[in-house]
């Protein structure tokens, strides 16, 4: 799905968002609105000279597109452009404008890059998403590798689970072909750069994190970077690792063992992301620079890496391949949003008063929830903070689990 992303989190540039574009926002709610507007606009006698009823002669129409267009007519009144887009814009208007404003940053991008989308690459685009769906629904095979065979759906089938996931999304059809018109233009830029990093070392490192590749982590975790310094300076002046996180770490449970965690894959979601992108970009026996995750800070030992032992690269290579193909441009995809989310935040002025105080309130929302996340986080962060330092019992029993993962 389609999100600015973490650069700008005051931005919410995401187009499933945009829930109410304006041509299923009326299929949906015809009804209520014309009433809305007949209350509050009031009706407009349709009465000709001497009493005629002329209520079933349509009403000269202005241009279309003008404010005073006639929408609709109901008992010889009549609604205009100009009624409708005021609830329109009240009701619905600012999640109709984020959609308009990403597309037309992506289109901007892909012509400052000489990128040209064709309707073969919006049809290709929605391949991709049906087939992601496809894969959504594929079941684990016994021994817990993943299928490499997707289910096989009638396109009936494709499209009721089109229909349940943009149900669960609330978004409609209409904003659905504009998700697929905006990727179809980041995809578009990606591929290039992708294709130019796709190396067979890249595919054989994604070969071992998808089928079961482990590693052997020693931590160290301070409380701040004074305490960093203090284990910088151990390690510089000769001693062990291990003797530093016995004598430093403030994580007791793990500081016993020498720092030692459990062994994890890439997929283990006991472990936060940003310290298994460390450790799985590093070489055996090597130690990493200071990591802070929330109010804490690791440093990190490679110990050993542990290779899958159910699979062999020669069977999986083209699977895996694909894989890290899709991920790649995933990733590329989400930078270019997270970019131009930026831009757009930078840029963006908007002159009707109304969705002006919509943006300013959903601004200010947001804001609202990032401090409270925040302070979550800091509630969270002092009800599991690690045992102060004592007493070290020398350890008997393996490694196990830490209760506090980093």
């Amino acid at each position: 799905m389609i999100t600015s992303g973490g650069r700008n989190p005051k931005f919410q540039f995401d187009i499933q968002t945009a829930v109410s574009i304006l041509v299923q926002t009326v299929k949906r709610s015809v009804t209520a609105i014309i009433l809305g507007i007949l209350v509050l606009q009031g009706c407009h006698s349709a009465t000709g000279p001497q009493g005629a009823d002329l209520s079933n002669l349509p009403p000269p129409n202005p241009p279309a597109g003008s404010a005073d267009e006639v929408i609709a007519t109901v008992q010889g009144n009549v609604i205009t452009r100009k009624d409708l887009d005021s609830v329109l814009i009240e009701g619905y208007g600012l999640n109709a404008l984020m959609a308009l404003v990403q597309l037309e940053m992506v289109e901007q991008e892909a012509a400052r890059q000489h990128v040209v989308v064709t309707p073969n690459d919006v049809a290709n685009e929605r391949a991709i998403t049906m087939d992601n769906l496809r894969r959504a629904t594929e079941q684990m095979e016994s021994n817990g590798q993943p299928s490499t065979q997707p289910e096989n759906l009638s396109p009936e089938q494709e499209e009721q689970l089109l229909d349940q996931l943009l149900a669960q999304q609330h978004v409609s059809r209409a904003e659905f072909g504009v998700i697929l018109h905006v990727n179809a233009n980041l995809r578009k830029i990606a591929e290039p750069k992708v294709n130019a990093n796709l190396t067979e070392e890249a595919i054989h490192r994604q070969f071992n994190a998808m089928y079961g590749e482990k590693v052997i982590v020693h931590r160290i975790v301070c409380n701040n970077m004074s305490e960093v310094a203090e284990v910088r300076r151990d390690l510089v002046a000769g001693k062990s690792f291990e003797d530093v996180a016995r004598l430093r770490s403030v994580d007791r449970r793990t500081a016993a063992l020498g720092g030692e965690m459990a062994p994890f894959t890439l997929f283990d979601n006991w472990v936060p992301p940003e310290f298994k992108q460390v450790v799985f970009n590093m070489k055996v026996g090597e130690v990493s620079d200071a990591v802070q995750i929330g109010t804490l800070i690791y440093i990190a030992k490679l110990v050993e890496i542990i290779p899958p032992a159910h699979a062999r690269y020669e069977d999986y290579r083209d699977v895996v391949k694909k894989e890290l193909y899709d991920n790649l441009v995933q990733a590329a995809m989400k930078d270019m949003r997270d970019e131009l989310a930026n831009q757009a935040l930078a840029s963006l002025r908007i002159r009707n008063p109304v969705l002006a105080k919509q943006w300013a309130d959903r601004l200010d929302n947001k804001n609202g929830q990032i401090r409270d996340e925040n302070r979550i986080r800091q509630e969270l962060d002092k009800q599991h903070a690690p045992a102060q330092k004592g007493p070290i019992t020398p350890a008997t029993s393996p490694a196990t689990r830490p209760a506090t993962a980093p």
